[in-house]
């Protein structure tokens, strides 16, 4: 029955395609066969005496997670979860995102049944980069990132992954919850709403998880802790970023040369604010992605994930923090049409950042958003 379920959904997707994509419908469809050809029974594991304590231990904390997400967050379990795949490599899947140079906007991939998303998913390391040079040839930005998990929509009994399960267990929390959001609600081609739900219900459960009968002050808490205001603190310094970077391409004038140059300016622009701000920012933690990886696609790449966040922040704050009716009113949102989706997100979203200065909340980092901000308007002198 899978294996002609996974036949079913390729056979769709190349007729869909007129076969043009014929190669990448193929590996995607080994891949998932691969996955499901080599799950073990969670129960079965666990039960085991060959299995080593800690794959077992890890087990069984994600039965309790899943049971917590079922009974206290009302997602959608079921079957899933229920078996485990150790893997060879440290991610499933490689998603490459690409961008035009001079425009803030992303190249989009369409597919039957989950509709257009702005990344191409490769189970094989080897393929991803390689589509991401032969863009990069052709002059457009790129950024291949490595991904731990990823959900099926219902489609199969998504299984647990090497790549993830040994994750602290608040990050393990978080990363489930996402997963298991995207079964709750998904709304063809809007990718940046279907993420931007499931990272607020994956970092909002967690929020929950971790509040029931634990030590608040241990180590991993804490670290978890610090690791989530300092990805706040980055997002919103890359996300201003982004913004300048916007505005920057809307106001260009001259030569594609010209406007290349005045592009690589305010990129280096803020490079140096990030070096400047480092130790604030991370302490060396997103080295890397202010490196050769800071550009239009890396920065749609995070917008994708983070767009709406404050939009369902505010939408769960509205409902007094009731999961049942939250889903509710996000499934009355996805029926709307596309445009008055997009407004009713926009409002939420102003109505939360509104909050967040009137309470004073707002993250210190809006001081180096004023640093590195304005910037696009002198740099054309």
């Amino acid at each position: 029955m899978k294996a002609i379920k996974i036949f079913t959904l390729g056979l769709c997707c190349c007729l869909a395609g007129g076969c043009e994509s014929l190669r990448f419908y193929k590996q995607a469809a080994l891949g998932q066969l691969s996955l499901l050809q080599q799950a073990e029974d969670v129960d079965a594991l666990v039960t085991d005496p060959s299995t080593p304590e800690g794959l077992r231990q890890r087990l069984e904390t994600v039965q309790g997670i899943l049971q917590f997400a079922e009974q206290q967050l009302d997602l959608p379990v079921g079957d899933r979860y229920q078996r485990y795949v150790g893997l060879e490599q440290d991610y499933v899947v490689w998603n490459v995102f690409v961008a035009p140079p001079l425009v803030m906007n992303s190249v989009q991939w369409c597919y039957p049944v989950v509709g257009c998303a702005p990344y191409r998913g490769y189970f094989d390391q080897a393929d991803a980069v390689a589509l991401a040079a032969n863009y990069a040839d052709r002059g457009f930005d790129t950024y291949v990132a490595g991904v731990s998990a990823y959900s099926t929509l219902g489609w199969f009994k998504d299984p647990l992954l090497s790549s993830f399960v040994f994750y602290g267990e608040p990050a393990l929390t978080n990363l489930l919850f996402h997963e298991l959001a995207h079964s709750k609600v998904w709304v063809n081609n809007d990718v940046a709403f279907n993420e931007s739900f499931a990272s607020f219900v994956g970092l909002q459960g967690t929020r929950q998880w971790l509040s029931l009968g634990r030590d608040q002050s241990s180590e991993p808490l804490l670290r978890w802790r610090r690791g989530q205001v300092q990805w706040q603190q980055f997002k919103t310094f890359a996300l201003a970023a982004k913004a300048d970077l916007t505005s920057l391409y809307e106001d260009q004038t001259g030569s594609d040369a010209e406007r290349m140059q005045q592009r690589q300016r305010l990129l280096a622009h803020w490079q140096s604010c990030y070096r400047q701000q480092r130790q604030r920012l991370g302490n060396g933690r997103f080295d890397r992605l202010m490196g050769e990886r800071f550009n239009n696609a890396f920065l749609m790449s995070l917008g994708t994930y983070e767009d709406w966040v404050g939009a369902f922040t505010q939408l769960f704050a509205d409902v007094g923090e009731d999961w049942p009716t939250f889903f509710a009113n996000v499934k009355s949102l996805t029926t709307l049409e596309d445009a008055q989706r997009q407004q009713q997100m926009q409002t939420l979203r102003s109505r939360h950042l509104a909050q967040q200065q009137e309470t004073q909340t707002t993250d210190n980092q809006n001081t180096n958003k004023v640093q590195c901000q304005a910037f696009a308007h002198h740099i054309l002198d």
